[in-house]
């Protein structure tokens, strides 16, 4: 979870040759006579390489000075690439000689160069460089504020790098000891992590950690509540453990032990089953028993005392279980139990010894001399007091020299930086004022090339007129010899063209000659015809004669072959008749299985017939159901907001809501009978209808004796004598009664309790007296007015119902409801949803407006049932005052 963000690149991969100067290393410094004639620039670089293969071999002293050397070159020669290697390499050389501090003035240079060259991604490097050289140095201001400059220079599309820099940032703060400042850094952390699609769980866990420190409990025990939650709901219990024990640990500090025991005690039975390390059970067993300390119950607090010293026995941590022994001790010795004192007291110093831990046997030794003064020792109890003070002096004596060796190096390191700064400042200004200067020459040097440039161009534009002059001179005598040479093509073509005459003349008597020769062998052709015409004619009638002879022969054949063909026809005929009769004994079967399918779908739909006939009288009974609910056209002018989810498991249900209004009162319920269906139908018929009789007509306004009028009406309605067997059928609801003219609302509950949200700047009613569910985002707090414990029907109890009066205050969200909603199975395990997480989701929206919160409350059931199957009615009540 946690994360750096200085990476000292050059050190990570130069570590391991640094341990290896058993080996003779080669010098390379043999033959500098000749390097030294070279540019400077190439003087620089070859130190450079130099430094490195000496800092890689081992021999940091003589990489050292071939890199100061080669600094010295680079910056004379101005070769930037090279003087930033060889300030890294120098920065490098420093940290692995343990000298982090003199790291920080080449680094600083580094950030400086590469800022005067706009480049942002070194520069932020470099940064995060400092910060992690700061650290070393415990100087964590410094190291702050190079993470701010790192966070500043990261592009604010970067969201993953931003939350990790604000991590850093926040663990920076953390160690200044500035906590709320780290709560803000892990906020923003967590923001930027929701933007990049992240998973903001580290940085809530680190905001508690942070509030915790700072003192502010009821902000780490919301942000834990939120933690716990996520959890619960992701269904990652081995999470959970820790939680709860920050969480205890938030309600110790708050004052409230007995909520604080509670987490204490869930923590340990979740840390049992997710099968947590000794050493984390042992954490959470110490918790438990201060918890139950200062709760004064001392002998179960000895008792998890024990076990966790038994746990850290087995973890091998002796540190620590000199701190357990130390405060049993202490509890036996305030209870007068010396024996025992004494024994944890010399059990403690044992373990503190073996764990080599000088606080925890300081302290030990403190417990065991006041455990010994109080024995009637007091030589002995002197003589550890004694070795306490030793202790203890040495302690702070080393505590105080500590910090002032670091203020010094804060001063120090703070001061050269500063001076540093200010020098390359001053180098800056100079360089600025020597590259001025040599701008002036280069410019005067170029003007003085310009001045030679346009001599040079008049020179050559005087070559180029005398070129041109011999060029038109050759060009006239090119042509004067192309118009002879076209004269003599002329003459040449007229002698061609009458050659070209007389060989046509020649051509045209051969051919004339080649005509006869063709004609005469046309001739000859037509003669050859004639004898092969009369050849054709004698071939073709010796043809029809064949011919002839070949019909006559297969009308002879075809003769035979009919013959044939009217046995195999009669033989097809017989078999046609076999095939008819069966095909008449197949159509017969036919018939008799068309006629069973004919009954068949009669019967499904006289089925269907009655099914419909069910459903329209179901749907029938739902409309009466419906006509019969009170419309929530009363709650609209009645009160500010409201908002109801009704939903039936069925198409008529066990579930309903009423309200009725008597002068400056207002009777509201929210009632769930027993079963659902058509059996819950009937008796919510029978429930509105004598609520209607006790409230409307009765003119009773007071919930306590409503619900008492209404358990008497039911069992006389249902006929319950309490037999053995006998059917409980009843009702569980919570009815409130509203009195506008005084702003006061009574409350009666069978089974089924009220929940009043209220800002937490309000005074809590009065008849609340447990722990209320808080809500730090919207400031609001969840009160549960408890309901009696008793149905609507006839049972082991009958007492009286208790009455409930509470003022109400103008923002007041009243909530009731059935069981349907938190008994309703779904989530990734096919659990039911259970109250706390419902009060939970009501408590976290209950800002919102009521038809927001309709929604709300709406999406995250269908999103929980998911495959599931509703298994009871749901309605859910909200009002707002």
């Amino acid at each position: 979870m946690n994360s750096r963000f200085f990476i000292l690149t050059s050190l990570a991969l130069t570590l391991a040759g640094i341990f290896c100067g058993q080996n003779k290393i080669p010098d390379l410094d043999s033959g500098d006579a000749a390097l030294y004639q070279k540019p400077d620039s190439v003087v620089a670089k070859t130190l450079y390489q130099r430094a490195l293969y000496y800092f890689r071999a081992g021999d940091l002293e003589r990489a050292f000075d071939r890199a100061t050397e080669g600094l010295q070159y680079a910056m004379r020669s101005g070769h930037i690439p090279a003087e930033l290697n060889i300030l890294n390499l120098l920065a490098d050389i420093s940290v692995t000689e343990g000298h982090p501090g003199d790291a920080i003035p080449y680094s600083i240079r580094v950030a400086g160069i590469l800022e005067s060259k706009n480049d942002t991604a070194g520069w932020r490097a470099e940064c995060l460089q400092l910060a992690g050289y700061y650290s070393m140095e415990e100087v964590y201001a410094k190291e702050g504020e190079y993470l701010r400059k790192a966070y500043e220079l990261t592009d604010v599309a970067d969201h993953e790098e931003k939350s990790m820099l604000m991590e850093a940032l926040g663990e920076s703060a953390m160690k200044e000891n500035m906590p709320d400042s780290a709560a803000r850094c892990y906020r923003s952390m967590a923001e930027h992590a929701r933007r990049a699609g992240m998973d903001d769980t580290p940085a809530v866990v680190l905001q508690a950690e942070a509030w915790n420190a700072a003192g502010e409990y009821t902000e780490a025990l919301a942000a834990n509540e939120a933690l716990l939650l996520r959890f619960e709901t992701t269904g990652e219990e081995r999470q959970m453990p820790p939680i709860l024990n920050n969480m205890g640990f938030n309600y110790t500090r708050m004052g409230n032990y007995r909520a604080a025991l509670d987490c204490y005690l869930e923590a340990i039975e979740l840390g049992k089953k997710a099968g947590l390390p000794a050493a984390d059970r042992a954490l959470l067993m110490t918790n438990t028993a201060t918890c139950l300390h200062n709760m004064d119950q001392q002998k179960e607090a000895l008792e998890y005392f024990s076990n966790a010293i038994a746990l850290l026995e087995e973890s091998d941590m002796p540190a620590e279980k000199s701190r357990i022994e130390n405060m049993v001790a202490r509890i036996h010795y305030h209870s007068g139990d010396l024996y025992n004192a004494g024994a944890f007291c010399r059990q403690s110093i044992e373990s503190a010894v073996r764990a080599d831990d000088r606080q925890k046997l300081s302290e030990a030794y403190l417990t065991y001399s006041r455990v010994l003064r109080e024995g009637n020792d007091p030589i002995q109890a002197l003589e550890f007091y004694e070795m306490y003070l030793g202790i203890r002096d040495s302690i702070e004596l080393e505590r105080r020299i500590r910090e002032q060796e670091l203020a010094g190096r804060r001063y120090e390191l703070e001061k050269s930086e500063k001076e540093l700064k200010l020098r390359l400042k001053e180098e800056e200004v100079r360089e600025l004022a020597i590259r001025q200067l040599t701008l002036q020459l280069e410019k005067e040097e170029q003007e003085k090339e310009l001045l030679r440039r346009e001599k040079d161009l008049e020179q050559l534009e005087r070559e180029r007129l005398q070129q041109s002059f011999e060029l038109a001179r050759q060009k006239h005598a090119i042509e004067q010899r192309e118009r002879e040479n076209r004269i003599l093509e002329q003459e040449n073509r007229i002698i061609e063209l009458r050659l070209r005459e007389e060989e046509q003349k020649q051509r045209e008597q051969e051919q004339a000659i080649a005509l006869l020769e063709q004609q005469k062998k046309l001739d000859q052709l037509e003669l050859e015809r004639q004898r092969t015409t009369r050849k054709a004619m004698i071939l073709i009638i010796v043809l029809v004669v064949l011919v002839a002879l070949v019909i006559l022969g297969s009308l002879i054949s075809s003769r035979h072959k009919n013959a044939l063909l009217a046995r195999q026809k009669k033989e097809i005929e017989e078999k046609n008749t076999d095939l008819e009769q069966k095909n008449e004994e197949i159509s017969a079967q036919r018939d008799e299985i068309e006629a069973q399918r004919n009954m068949l779908a009669d019967q499904n739909e006289k089925i269907g017939e009655i099914n419909s006939e069910i459903t329209k009288s179901i749907e029938y009974a739902r409309r009466i159901q419906s006509s019969t609910l009170p419309g929530t056209e009363g709650l609209t002018t009645l009160f500010r907001d409201h908002f109801l989810l009704f939903r039936p498991r069925d198409i008529v249900s066990g579930d309903f809501y009423w309200l009725a209004t008597l002068e400056n009162s207002t009777v509201l319920t929210v009632v769930d009978c027993t079963g659902h269906g058509v059996p819950g139908a009937f008796m919510s018929m029978l429930g509105m209808s004598l609520l209607k009789e006790i409230v409307v007509k009765e003119y009773i306004t007071q919930p306590a004796v409503i619900l008492r009028r209404l358990r008497k009406e039911v069992i006389t309605a249902l006929s319950q004598k309490g037999t053995s067997g006998e059917q409980r059928d009843g009702m569980d609801l919570s009815l409130i009664t509203v009195h506008h003219d005084t702003g006061m609302m009574e409350f009666a509950g069978a089974n089924n309790s009220l929940y009043l949200i209220r800002n937490k700047d309000l005074a809590p009613p009065e008849v609340y007296k447990g722990q209320p569910m808080k809500n730090d985002q919207n400031g609001d707090v969840l009160y549960e007015i408890p309901a009696d414990k008793m149905p609507i029907a006839l049972y082991d109890r009958m007492d009286k119902f208790t009455n409930h009066e509470i003022p109400l205050m103008e923002g007041d969200r009243v909530f009731l409801f059935t069981d349907g909603y938190a008994d309703q199975f779904g989530g990734p395990d096919g659990k039911k949803f259970m109250y706390k997480p419902f009060k939970r989701m009501l408590l976290a929206h209950a800002s919102l407006p009521m038809k927001e919160q309709l929604e709300i409350i709406t999406r995250k059931l269908d999103e929980w049932m998911e495959n599931y199957e509703q298994i009871d009615d749901i309605c859910v009540l909200g009002v707002r005052i």
